[in-house]
């Protein structure tokens, strides 16, 4: 039945869609907005993939350099920075999705696990927040630290002043 409804809808869609194009008054100028639309995304995916190809080839090109030198640890990597730069960001939000899907598609441990990394790599990118503050964090959430002592206070003292009246 839910096959039955669905496959209908779709169908009562794709329909419209056509009517829309092939309608004899506005369906010519309809059609060519749809076609300069296409263009104009196919002409921004590939200006978006040069550049991200370009930027890839001078980070590869600038390790290289830098491990020739004999100091491969001078720069940080810029994946484990803020503020990404577009191109990455595009790259590891699209990884992100797909594993995501691919995680969800696969089921079990396995596709939760991928499922998980594909979240967390496609909120990274969302977000733009720097991995290496979140390893900071994460590290210095899991230290246990001890509450330190308010100013003026006494060890052992079972009364500390604070800024409110009568603290106990």
């Amino acid at each position: 039945m839910r096959s039955e409804l669905g496959l209908g809808v779709l169908a009562a869609g794709l329909g419209a869609g056509v009517m829309f194009l092939l309608d004899p008054r506005g369906g010519r100028r309809r059609r060519a907005l749809l076609r300069d639309k296409g263009y104009s995304l196919a002409r921004q995916a590939t200006s978006a993939i040069d550049k991200t190809s370009r930027d890839m080839k001078n980070r590869v090109h600038g390790t290289i350099v830098n491990i020739r030198a004999g100091h491969p640890l001078r720069g940080k990597p810029a994946l484990l920075n803020s503020n990404w730069p577009p191109a990455i960001r595009l790259m590891a939000g699209t990884a992100g999705g797909l594993m995501t899907i691919a995680g969800a598609a696969k089921g079990g441990p396995v596709g939760k696990t991928l499922s998980g990394i594909g979240i967390g790599t496609l909120a990274f990118a969302a977000t733009n927040f720097s991995i290496r503050d979140l390893f900071r964090r994460v590290s210095r959430a899991g230290e246990t630290q001890m509450p330190e002592q308010p100013r003026g206070s006494i060890e052992g003292s079972s009364r500390v002043r604070t800024g409110t009246r009568n603290a106990v």
